[in-house]
């Protein structure tokens, strides 16, 4: 094969190379991730980890659909739906852009406002014209109304993104495979070491 020839497969395969390094691979990378990290959910803990702490609503006896979900999810799955990704040339950011999200992920314990209360008394009317007053969803927002301004509620912690040896894991999955794609992509046909 002449010089040249082989000059020109050596660049179109470096091209290559560097289109997977830049653009596909932060893609499927993140498809992997993301799309773990909404597994998770699911199963209510992160990966293999313990199991999420058991909401309120389920152990009050919720009635309905409310009273059905685990943690973390809702009838909008809102902060499930809100982990995505974001591929940038060579790397893969894997973010929820809930604002809320960090302070479930870490737990967090946060003061009552006075904004906070007129929302419980409002789920309180709601749920005490629809399920009456004795409803175990009713006293509940009634209690979180009553509460103090200033007064703290505890979020528990109730991690689903960060790293972990699981992520690591599927980003060496998904790199090793790519890879070995485009080796075998790029050796067909390619110089087998035998003069022509």
């Amino acid at each position: 094969m002449p010089a040249p020839e082989i000059e020109r497969m050596i660049q179109k395969d470096l091209e290559d190379l560097k289109r997977l390094y830049l653009r596909k691979l932060p893609v499927k990378v993140g498809v992997a991730v993301r799309d773990s990290v909404r597994q998770n959910f699911r199963n209510g803990k992160f990966y293999n980890g313990e199991s999420w702490e058991t909401p309120l609503r389920t152990s009050l006896g919720f009635s309905g659909a409310e009273g059905q979900y685990g943690p973390l999810l809702s009838g909008s799955n809102h902060l499930m739906m809100n982990t995505d990704y974001q591929p940038l040339p060579g790397k893969v950011i894997i973010r929820n852009t809930a604002i809320y999200a960090s302070t479930h992920n870490e737990g967090e314990e946060i003061g009552v406002t006075q904004r906070m209360r007129r929302f419980f008394w409002a789920k309180h009317y709601e749920h005490k014209a629809r399920m009456g007053p004795e409803a175990p969803e009713t006293e509940f927002w009634k209690r979180m109304a009553l509460k103090k301004p200033g007064s703290r509620i505890k979020i528990p912690r109730r991690h689903f993104l960060g790293p972990g040896e699981e992520v690591d894991a599927i980003v060496k999955t998904v790199v090793d495979k790519e890879l070995q794609e485009f080796i075998n992509t790029h050796s067909n046909g390619k110089i087998t070491g035998k003069s022509h």
